[in-house]
C-alpha cells in the first residue's frame, strides 16, 4: 500500500487553489467529495501514476512515487479556541462567578466546531505525512499547531511540513510544497500568549461590565470590552473631544507683494504665524515706511520626487479606504478575496521590500493589457524592474503586488455571485497593479525654487517646484504634485512691495477618518497589519463609534463616550493606546526568548487586577453612567403608546439578540409588540391609527424610512410580513397608502427675522417653511415619491430643529436650512 499525504489548508479557498495547482503542476487528477464530518470540508484525492515527485521538508527528502496518494482538505480558521474551565466558561451563567476569579484562572483550549476536529483526526490517522498550509502570519503558525496537535491524536507516527507562500499562483505552491519547513514554535508561543492575555483580559471586564448593566436594569445588554477595540476607542473619542472643546485663537501674518509682476506674486515673513499683534502692526508700519528689500538668495536645485514603496497592509487599507470611500474592513475582505483568487500576492505583510531582484517577468504579463501595458513596457526598457523603490525587509512576507494580468471582465465573472463587490475589487486591484508599476518605473525630476528678500531686518520667503521629468507622476494618478514655478528675480537687486497683514484663527485637530486612523494605530503599534482594520470594524458593531460623511469620519456614540469616561477616570491602563502597545511587545520578547509566556501572564494579571479593582470600587457610578447613555442611545425605557389591552404605557424594551418590542409596563398584562431590529425608532406625536387607535412609529433605516402601527402590525398583519401602514388601503386613515404625508404643519422654532415661529408645511408634492407671522418662506428640498421630510434634532449652530431628509436609495442626512449646514446621519 502507498503513502499518504495529506494537504490541510487554512480555508477552503486555498484547498481549491492546491487543487488548481497540482493540477497544472503535476498533471494530477482530483475527485472531491464531502467530508463525512463537516458540509463545508471537502476531501480532494488524486492517485499518482507514472510519476514521481521530489519534496523537502528542512533538509530531509522525500518522494511520491506510483500508488502513492495525495489529499487536500481545509479547515476554517482557528480549530481550538481559549476558555476557562466550568463553571468560569463563556457558557456559564455570568452572574454566578465574580470577573476578578477569571484573572488568575490559567485558559484552556476547547473545540470552536468538534465537528472540524474529528475531520482532522480522521484525515490525520489515515496519512504519513501532513503538510501545513495556512497563511503566512502568527495566526497561521497557531492554527498549524492545532493541526498538527489534533492530527497526531489519530496517529502518532506522523510526520508534518510546513508550506509558506505568499501568492496562490500554480508555481508558487508548487516551490512551496518542494522546498518545505517546519513550524516555527516560538513564533507559536508569541501568538498564543497573546490571545490568551486578550481573553484573561477581555472576559473578566466584559462580563463585570455587562452583568453590571444587567443588574441596572438593561436586559440582554452586552457591554464589550476588549484590549484593542478599548484603545482604538480612546483614539477615536479622545479625538472628538479635543475637537469639540477646542477652543480658536487669534494669529496674524505679514507678507508682501512684489510690484513688478502682473500676476500678483507674495512673500511670507519668516515669523508667520505670531500671536503678537502688535509685533505684525509695528512690522508692517516699518515695511510701509522703505516699500523695498533686497534679493538676497534665489536658488535652484535638482531634486526628485521618490517613487511610492512597495505596498504593505497599511497602506493598502488606508489608501483605498481614503480613495475609494469605503472602510478598511471593506478592504481587507475585498483583498483577501483577491488573494484567494490567484490576482494578487498575500495581502497581510509589514514588508515594503522585494524579494525579488529582478521584477522583469512579472512586468511583461502586463504588456498585452489595454489599461497596463503601455506603462508596463516602460518601466522595463528605464531599467526599473532590476532596480524597484525599496521599504522596510521583513522576513515573512514580501509586499502587496498582482499576481496575472487581467481586465474588469474577470472580476466581473469572478464576483459575478456578489455584483455589489465588483466595482471595488477593481478598483483595489487596479490600485495593487499601478502601485506595482510606480514602484518599477522611475522617479519625478523636479527643480526646487527657493528666495529670500531681506527687508527692516527681517527676512521674506517664497518656494516654487518645476517639473522636469514626471516619471511615475504620469500615470500614478494616487499621488498629486502641482507644480508652482517662481517668477524670474536677479540676485542682490532691489524690488518694490506693498506690505500686507492677514488675520486666522487656529483651526481644531481634524476628527479621525478610518484611513488616518489605520495608519495611527501603526504608528502606536497597535494591533497588527491583520487585525487593525478588523478593530476598527469592532467598535462600529459594539455602538461604541459611527462613521460620518463621505469622508467618513469617526466620533463616538452616547454610549462609547460613557464607556470612556468610565474607564478614563476609573481604570486608565485599561484603555490607553500605550498599554496595549505594551502588552503586545511583552509577548513579542517571547519569540526573542527575552520573557517566557508564565512571565508574560504575570505581568498581565497584575495590570488587569489593578484596573478591576479600581473599577468595582466605584460601581455604583459607573453603572449608572453606562446605563442612562445607553438608554439615551437606543431609547430603551422610553413610552411609545398604550396599551390597547389595559391601557398601560407600552415600553420600547429589548430582548436576546439585539431583538426590540413594545412591553406593557401593567405586570398582569401580557401585552407585547414586536418592532424591526434595525433602525431609529420615533413617535409620531398628536396622531392615532385610525384603525386601532394605536400610535404609529416612524422607523428610519440607511437608506429607507417608513410608518408602522406596531399593534396592527402585530395583531391585523397576515403571515405575508412585513405589513406596514403603506400597505394599508383604510381611506381616512393618514397614514395608509404608499407615500401619504403625515403632520402637514410642524413647528420649527424662532423666525430668525421677526419674533414669530417658523413651521415646516408639507402638501401633496411640495414643502417649505414659513413664518406664520411675518409670512417669510425658505426652501426646502423637492418632496417625491421616496422621499421624506421630518424635523429632526435641534441645528448645533442656530439651535432650530434641522430637518432630517431620506430619499430611496441615498444617504439620508438633516440639513439646517437656515445655516445651510448638512449632518450625515448613521444607524
Amino acid at each position: 500500500m502507498g503513502a499518504t499525504i495529506t494537504f490541510i489548508a487554512e480555508k477552503p479557498s486555498i484547498a481549491r487553489a492546491l487543487v488548481r495547482a497540482f493540477s497544472i503542476v503535476y498533471k494530477l487528477k482530483f475527485k472531491g467529495k464531502k467530508s463525512k464530518y463537516s458540509r463545508f470540508n471537502y476531501l480532494f484525492h488524486s492517485s499518482l501514476t507514472d510519476q514521481e515527485i521530489q519534496f523537502n521538508i528542512k533538509n530531509d527528502e522525500y518522494r511520491l512515487r506510483n500508488g502513492d496518494e495525495m489529499i487536500i482538505t481545509s479547515v476554517i480558521g482557528h480549530l481550538l479556541n481559549f476558555d476557562y474551565p466550568p463553571p468560569f466558561d463563556k457558557d456559564t451563567n455570568w452572574q454566578n462567578s465574580d470577573p476578578i476569579d477569571l484573572i488568575d484562572l490559567d485558559p484552556i483550549e476547547v473545540p470552536i466546531q468538534e465537528n472540524l476536529v474529528l475531520h482532522i483526526k480522521d484525515v490525520g490517522s489515515k496519512s504519513d505525512v501532513v503538510v501545513i498550509a495556512t497563511d503566512w502570519d502568527g495566526h497561521g503558525e497557531s492554527i498549524g499547531r492545532q493541526i498538527v496537535e489534533i492530527a497526531s491524536q489519530g496517529n502518532k507516527r506522523i510526520r508534518h511540513g510546513r508550506m509558506r507562500f505568499t501568492s496562490t499562483n500554480p508555481f508558487a505552491l508548487q516551490r512551496a510544497f518542494e522546498s518545505q519547513t517546519n513550524l516555527d514554535w516560538d513564533w507559536i508561543k508569541q501568538v498564543d500568549s497573546l490571545r490568551k492575555q486578550d481573553l484573561r483580559m477581555g472576559s473578566s471586564l466584559t462580563r463585570f461590565l455587562t452583568v453590571g448593566v444587567q443588574n441596572y436594569g438593561i436586559q440582554n445588554q452586552m457591554i464589550s470590552y476588549g484590549p484593542c477595540q478599548t484603545s482604538v476607542l480612546w483614539l477615536i473619542t479622545n479625538r472628538f473631544l479635543e475637537n469639540r472643546n477646542f477652543t480658536p485663537e487669534k494669529f496674524w501674518k505679514a507678507s508682501i507683494k512684489i510690484k513688478a509682476f502682473e500676476e500678483p506674486f507674495f512673500l511670507e515673513w519668516k515669523g508667520n504665524p505670531s500671536i503678537d499683534e502688535k509685533k505684525v502692526d509695528s512690522l508692517i508700519l516699518e515695511l510701509k515706511k522703505i516699500s523695498k528689500g533686497i534679493i538676497t538668495e534665489y536658488n535652484e536645485e535638482k531634486g526628485i520626487i521618490k517613487r511610492p514603496l512597495p505596498l504593505d497592509t497599511d497602506t493598502l487599507e488606508s489608501e483605498c479606504a481614503q480613495f475609494f470611500k469605503i472602510s478598511p474592513k471593506q478592504v481587507a475582505d475585498v483583498a483577501e478575496k483577491l488573494y484567494n483568487n490567484g490576482f494578487i500576492t498575500y495581502p497581510r505583510t509589514e514588508s515594503s521590500f522585494y524579494h525579488e531582484k529582478d521584477l522583469t517577468e512579472l512586468a511583461k504579463k502586463f504588456l498585452s493589457n489595454n489599461e497596463f501595458g503601455k506603462i508596463a513596457k516602460e518601466s522595463i526598457e528605464l531599467g526599473g524592474t532590476t532596480n524597484p523603490s525599496k521599504g522596510r525587509f521583513t522576513k515573512d512576507h514580501e509586499p502587496i503586488k498582482p499576481v496575472k494580468s487581467i481586465d474588469r471582465s474577470d472580476i466581473e465573472k469572478t464576483f459575478s455571485k456578489v455584483p455589489s463587490l465588483i466595482n471595488s475589487a477593481w478598483n483595489i486591484y487596479s490600485y495593487v497593479v499601478w502601485r506595482f508599476l510606480a514602484t518599477i518605473h522611475i522617479d519625478a525630476t523636479v527643480i526646487n525654487q527657493y528666495i529670500i528678500l531681506s527687508a527692516v531686518s527681517d527676512e521674506f520667503s517664497a518656494t516654487g517646484r518645476k517639473i522636469v521629468d514626471p516619471g511615475f507622476l504620469a500615470f500614478y494618478t494616487f499621488r498629486t504634485v502641482s507644480e508652482k514655478k517662481l517668477p524670474q528675480f536677479t540676485k542682490d537687486q532691489e524690488y518694490e512691495f506693498e506690505p500686507y497683514k492677514h488675520q486666522g484663527f487656529t483651526t481644531p485637530p481634524h476628527l479621525w477618518s478610518e484611513s488616518q486612523l489605520i495608519r495611527k494605530m501603526s504608528e502606536l503599534n497597535l494591533g497588527t497589519d491583520a487585525t487593525r482594520s478588523t478593530h476598527i470594524d469592532t467598535v462600529q458593531k459594539r455602538n461604541y463609534t459611527i462613521v460620518q460623511g463621505p469622508k467618513r469620519v469617526l466620533i463616538p456614540t452616547k454610549l462609547g463616550l460613557a464607556l470612556y469616561q468610565v474607564l478614563t477616570q476609573n481604570a486608565e491602563d485599561l484603555i490607553l493606546p500605550e498599554i496595549r502597545g505594551k502588552v503586545e511587545s511583552w509577548t513579542m520578547q517571547i519569540r526573542d526568548h527575552e520573557k517566557t509566556p508564565e512571565d508574560v501572564d504575570n505581568l498581565v494579571i497584575e495590570l488587569t487586577t489593578h484596573g478591576l479593582q479600581k473599577l468595582k470600587a466605584n460601581q455604583e457610578e459607573i453603572f449608572n453612567i453606562l446605563v442612562q447613555n445607553f438608554k439615551d442611545m437606543t431609547g430603551i425605557g422610553i413610552t411609545l403608546g398604550i396599551c390597547p389591552d389595559c391601557n398601560g404605557n407600552l415600553v420600547l424594551q429589548q430582548g436576546k439578540e439585539k431583538s426590540r418590542f413594545l412591553k406593557c409596563s401593567n405586570p398582569l398584562c401580557e401585552a407585547s409588540f414586536p418592532l424591526p431590529k434595525k433602525g431609529i425608532i420615533s413617535s409620531i406625536d398628536d396622531k392615532s391609527c385610525l384603525i386601532c387607535n394605536g400610535t404609529p412609529l416612524l422607523i428610519s433605516s440607511k437608506f429607507h424610512s417608513w410608518v408602522m402601527c406596531p399593534i396592527c402590525w402585530t395583531r391585523k398583519a397576515d403571515k405575508d410580513r412585513p405589513w406596514f401602514c403603506s400597505d394599508c388601503d383604510n381611506e381616512i386613515c393618514p397614514f395608509s397608502g404608499s407615500w401619504k404625508i403625515f403632520s402637514p404643519e410642524q413647528q420649527i422654532g424662532s423666525c430668525p427675522e421677526c419674533e414669530g415661529e417658523v413651521s415646516l408645511f408639507l402638501s401633496d408634492k411640495s414643502s417649505h417653511i414659513e413664518c406664520k407671522k411675518c409670512k417669510k418662506t425658505w426652501k426646502t428640498p423637492k418632496l417625491r415619491k421616496g422621499t421624506s421630510i421630518t424635523p429632526s434634532d435641534p441645528c448645533s449652530n442656530c439651535g432650530r430643529k434641522t430637518l432630517f431628509i431620506i430619499k430611496t436609495g441615498k444617504k439620508p442626512y438633516r440639513l439646517c436650512v437656515f445655516c445651510s449646514l448638512f449632518f450625515f446621519e448613521n444607524e
